[in-house]
């Protein structure tokens, strides 16, 4: 009786084309932990490997297309992320721009207000009345 190690050894040489294609696809694994578009892209990698074995394309060709299509998703997944990335940029440049206005109106209230301050005791001082002397009776 084969062990399960032999039977696998065997069934590799005699189809190897079909072993090529499937260990073409196991870099896919990767996006199953993805967003939903990689994993989408991933099972429809591993059907795309499925459907070459059952129409006869196996070898090099089956895993160089299998190859290719990973090559592509990888690369609009790149797209993505630099589109994301300018997002981010974009975004976090804003809030730069608002924290700075938020503290240019800030040094403007405190210089505003202690101008008010100075310029409110200044003139208290100017227009104090005049303390009245006592009534002279001589």
């Amino acid at each position: 009786m084969d062990t399960l190690i032999e039977f696998v050894s065997q069934s590799i040489l005699v189809d190897s084309g079909a072993a090529m294609v499937l260990l073409a696809t196991l870099p896919a694994v990767l996006f199953l932990k993805g967003d939903r578009t990689l994993r989408c892209s991933a099972v429809a990698m591993f059907a795309g490997a499925v459907a070459l074995i059952l129409l006869g394309v196996e070898g090099v060709i089956g895993a160089v297309v299998i190859v290719t299509a990973e090559v592509l998703v990888v690369s609009a997944l790149m797209l993505a992320m630099r589109k994301r990335q300018a997002q981010l940029e974009a975004s976090l440049d804003a809030a730069r721009a608002a924290i700075r206005a938020l503290e240019i109106t800030e040094e403007r209230r405190q210089v505003f207000s202690a101008r008010a301050a100075t310029e409110y005791t200044s003139s208290n001082l100017n227009q104090q009345e005049p303390v009245s002397q006592p009534f002279n009776t001589d």
